[in-house]
């Protein structure tokens, strides 16, 4: 596994020089297009914010961010013929990823109520088990109602971090938001476990027998595991995990609770890694864009969240290539691909992910196991060295980005860390996965040691 160590072991200061590249591209609108020269969308937007935000970036270029998409998800949506870009599902889906990418500026102006739109909108357009791919279609969407229950998890966990009753900008209530997003996940998780295979995978398209899909497979299991692992205002589970009904489509009716479902789809795709490992897959399901998921590192994150070890020999070609993919002159990951190589925000979003569900997974295994040396080499930790708290042109390699002189520092312009008030002291920043709340360590130790 020596391509997984190279590859976490580079992540942070490729990721440093990732969101370099990416804030230097930013749109005169504050989005980003696909490519660093393509028109902004609402999905790459929402793609380049958890990039930004795992370099630890906040600050200025993420209010832009947002304000892009809080603008732009109602006015896309609209109908072509009265000015928008179609009524596509996908729209919401990502638009709320974005809006919930740094929890700490949910009450930046609009973003609140813009989530609550998009709320609405799910509210008005479902359809029997989920959500289409574009109004007017009946068919459910697995990869559109997968991210919205995805999303609509997320947005349920960030109420309870916030507390019941908090009146939020724009007029939005927890409470009353809370109640309108729980029944919306239950529907998705409907949809998705009615469509669900007894062999634990989903197929490519709903309500017909189609080849498994490893992609929709990887997006089905992300969206029921974050479901069933959130947690309420008191720490009690956000979902109780009963048995409920699974499948319907094909073959008899199971009863599963979700994180056996999460369990076996987790299985299924490293039995099936040579179907994905080294790959990217179509979807031609959606509609007015040529869409491919990037399934050497989706599926990698799934299986890893689904609790195989980051190490696993399983995955050591599809961490091959998310290391092989990285371009320096580019300073973003390419896609694969039979065209030739190119630097993408999806491909760049993908790996970013991929690398983090290992390092968060890898902390977990050190706090299981604190002898453990792999996992102390291989832990996640990200290294800022602070010069007095001033901005520095120092360039260090365990400093991603210090050569900037506008890096965002200081409390309230980074999301992940804050000032050393000691100088040259180099503070050991990571993250908790669900709340984002900091934790500060020093002597390079691993968060999960602390």
């Amino acid at each position: 596994m020596k391509s997984a160590h190279v590859g976490l072991a580079a992540f942070e200061t490729r990721a440093g020089e990732a969101a370099r590249t990416l804030l230097q591209n930013q749109g005169y609108d504050g989005g980003w297009g696909l490519t660093l020269t393509s028109v902004s969308s609402i999905v790459n937007t929402s793609e380049v914010l958890p990039i930004l935000r795992a370099a630890g970036i906040a600050g200025q270029p993420v209010r832009q961010g947002l304000d892009f998409l809080t603008g732009a998800i109602p006015e896309h949506s609209r109908p072509r013929p009265k000015g928008g870009r179609g009524e596509h599902t996908r729209f919401i889906a990502f638009g709320l990823a974005g809006l919930l990418s740094h929890p700490r500026f949910f009450h930046h102006n609009g973003v609140a109520e813009t989530a609550a739109w998009c709320v609405g909108w799910l509210e008005d357009h479902q359809v029997d088990h989920g959500w289409p791919e574009v109004l007017g279609l009946d068919d459910t969407s697995l990869h559109q109602t997968a991210l919205v229950v995805h999303r609509l998890a997320e947005l349920r966990d960030a109420l309870h971090d916030f507390g019941p009753g908090l009146l939020l900008p724009g007029g939005v209530e927890t409470t009353s938001l809370l109640e309108r997003v729980e029944p919306l996940i239950d529907h998705g998780v409907h949809g998705l476990l009615y469509h669900r295979r007894p062999s634990g995978a989903w197929g490519w398209r709903t309500y017909i027998d189609t080849d498994p899909s490893p992609s929709k497979t990887a997006l089905c299991l992300l969206a029921l595991s974050t479901v069933c692992s959130g947690t309420g205002p008191g720490g009690e589970p956000a979902y109780r995990d009963g048995p409920r009904e699974a499948g319907g489509v094909h073959g008899p009716v199971q009863r599963k609770r979700l994180s056996d479902v999460v369990a076996e789809a987790g299985q299924w795709l490293l039995h099936n890694h040579h179907r994905w490992e080294e790959f990217v897959e179509d979807d031609k399901d959606v509609q007015g864009t040529a869409w491919e998921h990037m399934a050497y590192a989706l599926c990698t994150q799934a299986t890893i969240r689904a609790g195989a070890s980051p190490r696993d020999p399983r995955l050591a070609k599809a961490w091959k290539l998310m290391n092989d993919l990285w371009d320096p002159e580019a300073a973003l990951w390419n896609e694969p691909g039979a065209s030739g190589k190119r630097a993408t925000i999806r491909a760049a979003y993908y790996t970013v992910s991929a690398y983090e569900e290992a390092m968060q997974r890898l902390a977990r295994m050190n706090l299981a196991d604190p002898a453990s040396e792999d996992a102390n080499k291989a832990s996640a930790e990200m290294v800022i060295v602070h010069e007095n708290a001033q901005p520095s042109t120092r360039q260090d390699s365990s400093s991603p980005g210090a050569d900037r002189k506008d890096w965002p520092t200081g409390a309230g312009a980074c999301q992940r860390g804050r000032p050393c008030k000691k100088p040259q002291v180099r503070e050991v920043i990571a993250c908790d996965r669900g709340s984002h709340r900091p934790w500060i360590l020093h002597h390079r130790r691993s968060p999960a040691a602390a």
